[in-house]
C-alpha cells in the first residue's frame, strides 16, 4: 500500500482515514502472528482471515480514491 498517498487523501476523506487506521491495526496483528516460529492451525486460519480483510480494506481505500479523485493506484 502506498501509505504516503493514502495519508494524503485520509486528511481529505474521513472514511479513508478510518479504513487506513483499521488497515494499520490489521497489519500489526499480521506482523505479530507472522513473527511466531510456529502457528497452530487456528492461528494459520486467523492469519489468512486477517490478510484477506486487510486486502479488502486496501481495495476499498483505492476505490474511494479512484471514484473521488480519478486516480488509479496499483
Amino acid at each position: 500500500m502506498n501509505k504516503d498517498l493514502v495519508k494524503r487523501f485520509a486528511e481529505k476523506y474521513p472514511e479513508i482515514n478510518d479504513l487506513f487506521e483499521k488497515h494499520q491495526k490489521l497489519e500489526n496483528k499480521v506482523d505479530e502472528l507472522s513473527q511466531k516460529a510456529y502457528l497452530t492451525p487456528e492461528e494459520e486460519i486467523k492469519l489468512k482471515e486477517l490478510k484477506r480483510e486487510k486486502l479488502y480494506i486496501k481495495e476499498k481505500i483505492y476505490k474511494i480514491i479512484k471514484t473521488n479523485e480519478g486516480i488509479e493506484i496499483d
